[in-house]
């Protein structure tokens, strides 16, 4: 008997998350510009990158609502990342298997906006206590000095983070579903 869940993806659907993980890291290029003021404003690049990060992942799961297509997405754009920073490819990969387990069991899939807006609501601010965690465990104490130096900007940028990742899905769904109404984006 075949798992209800567990589906098989065709190669174009794969291409596809693969465009989207790459269109996602293109504009995201921001981000190494404001990694240094990670050492003043504890994620500072999440902030940066949650909104495109929501909107194109968003698009990719409005696309291909089969489980396993967060973590594809969030693989392929850590495999490109890998060269730049190990930890950000764990990162990715940790937080795109989490969030996989969550809609699998919370929502038992993305058949519903529901599933697809609170993964991709979830993804960007995950990383950030991995990011502590790492940091904590690997001696980049600066990071760490930040975050507890002034807690109460952590607090907000980590709402901050929140809400554009929130702004970002809610867009993202949004487009999608504009794309097909107008026949662009076809299942």
């Amino acid at each position: 008997m075949r798992n209800k869940y567990l589906e098989r993806f065709k190669v174009k659907e794969i291409v596809f998350l693969a465009i989207i993980s790459a269109v996602t890291l293109c504009t995201c290029a921001v981000m190494p510009l404001v990694v240094s003021l990670q050492t003043v404003v504890f994620g500072i690049a999440q902030a940066v990158t949650g909104l495109q990060i929501a909107v194109f992942y968003s698009i990719g799961l409005m696309k291909i609502r089969k489980p396993g297509s967060l973590f594809i997405m969030s693989f392929l754009s850590g495999l490109f990342q890998l060269m730049m920073s190990p930890p950000m490819f764990f990162n990715n990969l940790i937080i795109g298997v989490a969030l996989e387990v969550f809609v699998y069991l919370v929502f038992h899939g993305y058949k519903s906006d529901k599933a697809i807006f609170f993964s991709v609501l979830l993804f960007n601010p995950l990383s950030l206590p991995f990011n502590l965690i790492y940091n904590y465990l690997f001696g980049r104490q600066a990071m760490v000095a930040v975050a507890s130096r002034a807690p109460w900007l952590t607090v907000v940028m980590t709402a901050v983070v929140i809400l554009i990742s929130a702004a970002g899905a809610l867009t993202g769904i949004r487009i999608s579903k504009e794309l097909k109404k107008s026949g662009v984006m076809k299942k």
